[in-house]
């Protein structure tokens, strides 16, 4: 589904049992998902479709590191429904009371832990600037300047959330897309969202990670992804990176909350994984995507791929090519 191109509601629901899967599934959005807790992934979304406007519903079971970027000219709000915490944008954590928010077409980081369901807004920025002006008399700048993420009423919160699950449910069992209520959809889902965000706060009271130890866990990230092959050491990472070992994993610590090789080990594992759900053009698919993210000791590395997934390479494999 394209959304954004007809003038009628139109509405799904998409389950998978892979996060990246999971990922391509939210419509017009670029992402990249990568599983970082052990089991068999689940994931949902109900997500409804209007003239300007796109509204879903997200549930996840496993603990995710997500890069996202929603479609352009537009604006994001999400809006935690767990109660868990432990979800962060980039550095910033969003509090169980809070909307982190961003422009469409800028990639952005999320980090989303085990069981974890989030609504989210996407509308074009045009229909929102012109309907807070029309109807709260409130330049919507006053609104995109606390671009991050913003602290809100916990009570207003919670009557939103309601709203909008009452939203996506309802259109379960209805039909005609044509008629109310789902015509004036946009208008309902903003007079929920604008008072909401018209009393935000920002920023939120959180705990900002160190840009400093972000960019570091950045960094070495690509570098082990440019070069999957070499098995890049944490001595090769303090040199390339001019940091000390405890620093090194100080900053893992921090912003992903484990060692430096157990992180990386995992990305690779992804990676993997993403390979052989794609690449089917490979005589023994296993082994050599295996080898070409560094994994030289196949035993061990189908027992840690297991371990994660909750399945076998090979049953991965198998599950492609029955589908």
């Amino acid at each position: 589904m394209q959304g954004k191109r007809g003038h009628n509601a139109q509405w799904r629901i998409t389950t998978s049992a892979d996060a990246d899967d999971h990922a391509h599934n939210l419509s017009r959005w670029v992402q990249e998902y990568n599983q970082f807790s052990a089991g068999t992934f689940a994931g949902q979304i109900t997500e409804l479709w209007l003239p300007h406007t796109q509204l879903f519903l997200e549930s996840t079971n496993q603990i995710l590191h997500q890069s996202c970027a929603a479609w352009s000219k537009a604006l994001w709000f999400g809006i935690p429904v767990s109660r868990t915490g432990g979800a962060r944008m980039g550095t910033i954590d969003i509090p169980e009371h809070s909307i982190a928010f961003k422009q469409g077409g800028t990639q952005f980081e999320l980090f989303t832990p085990a069981d974890f369901d989030i609504i989210g807004i996407v509308i074009d920025e045009d229909i929102f600037a012109r309907y807070l002006q029309d109807v709260e008399q409130v330049d919507s700048s006053q609104i995109t300047r606390k671009q991050g993420v913003m602290a809100v009423s916990a009570q207003a919160k919670v009557e939103v959330c309601g709203a909008l699950i009452n939203m996506l449910n309802a259109k379960q069992t209805a039909h005609d897309t044509h008629t109310p209520p789902y015509y004036s959809f946009e208008d309902r889902i903003l007079s929920y969202l604008a008072p909401l965000l018209c009393t935000s706060t920002a920023p939120a009271p959180s705990i900002a990670r160190n840009l400093n130890r972000h960019r570091i866990v950045e960094r070495a990230r690509d570098i082990v992804l440019a070069a999957p092959t070499e098995g890049i050491s944490i001595p090769d990472l303090c040199r390339a990176l001019h940091v000390s070992r405890r620093t090194l994993q100080y900053c893992f610590q921090d912003v992903v909350g484990m060692a430096p090789l157990n992180y990386l080990r995992i990305l690779k594992l992804n990676q993997v994984r993403r390979d052989l759900r794609t690449d089917t053009t490979r005589r023994n698919p296993v082994t050599e995507a295996a080898l070409s993210w560094g994994f030289y000791h196949l035993g061990q590395f189908s027992a840690d791929y297991r371990k994660l997934f909750g399945e076998t390479p090979s049953q991965t494999v198998a599950h492609v090519n029955y589908a």
